[in-house]
């Protein structure tokens, strides 16, 4: 009789930590979700809105999805592990980017929007490049070098995405980089280039500052993306 019981009680233990396990493993799927939904209420709108319907533009659209989705296989890899907080921040920065800035036209709209998002970019990729750290002896970072790592591979990225903009507009004369605009309104025609690196370091300031509090919390928030890091490795490990 107390076999039984035994068996049934771990029998349920089993099956909660399966279950909590198969709930861990679908919030992973969310970003992803909420990206689909709102890529499909963009494209319908957008075809409402532009009678011309560039298929580039759609292109653009559909990035966002394939980029979170290239987040979730490189996950269910040993590779490495992006942090379900992570993809939530990159959602959000596609959205702003892809779906709102080029298909909706927010960049010409409102003038500020590509220094908003140069900002958030450098925002977000000191927080993608700390967290790839984390996976390789998170443990053993080293705060002073980290820093300057994150500074020097972060300006790194936003260099060559101003060499991937001067790129385009040479081949398919466009002007990403609003040079018209930049001597028009009486500046130097890298201005707008220079000015994004410049916003790109005020980004990778406010990830300092975020890990600054981090460190007054007991590093709350790098303890909590390391755990969720080695959990996946053990994970994809079993």
């Amino acid at each position: 009789m107390q076999y039984f019981v035994i068996h049934g009680t771990m029998r349920k233990i089993n099956e909660k930590r399966n279950g909590e396990r198969t709930m861990k493993q679908l919030k992973k799927y969310i970003p992803l979700g909420i990206d689909l939904i709102i890529t499909f209420i963009a494209i319908i709108v957008y075809s409402c809105l532009k009678p011309e319907r560039a298929p580039l533009t759609y292109v653009q659209i559909l990035v966002g999805p394939m980029v979170l989705g290239a987040v979730l296989l490189l996950n269910h890899t040993r590779t490495i592990h992006i942090p379900t907080i992570i993809s939530y921040l990159l959602m959000i920065h596609l959205v702003l980017a892809l779906i709102l800035g080029s298909a909706f036209n927010f960049y010409d709209l409102i003038p500020a929007w590509d220094m908003i998002l140069h900002g958030y970019f450098g925002f977000l990729c000191s927080v993608l490049v700390f967290c790839v750290l984390l996976n390789y002896n998170g443990e053993q970072l080293k705060g002073f070098f980290i820093f300057v790592l994150i500074f020097f591979v972060t300006m790194g990225v936003a260099g060559l995405w101003e060499i991937y903009e001067f790129t385009m507009d040479s081949l398919l004369g466009g002007d990403a980089q609003r040079v018209e605009e930049s001597i028009l309104a009486g500046h130097s025609p890298v201005y707008d280039t220079m000015m994004d690196m410049i916003i790109a370091v005020v980004g990778i300031i406010l990830f300092y500052l975020c890990m600054l509090l981090d460190k007054c919390r007991s590093y709350r928030l790098t303890r909590y993306l390391y755990k969720e890091i080695q959990m996946n490795k053990k994970d994809i490990g079993k």
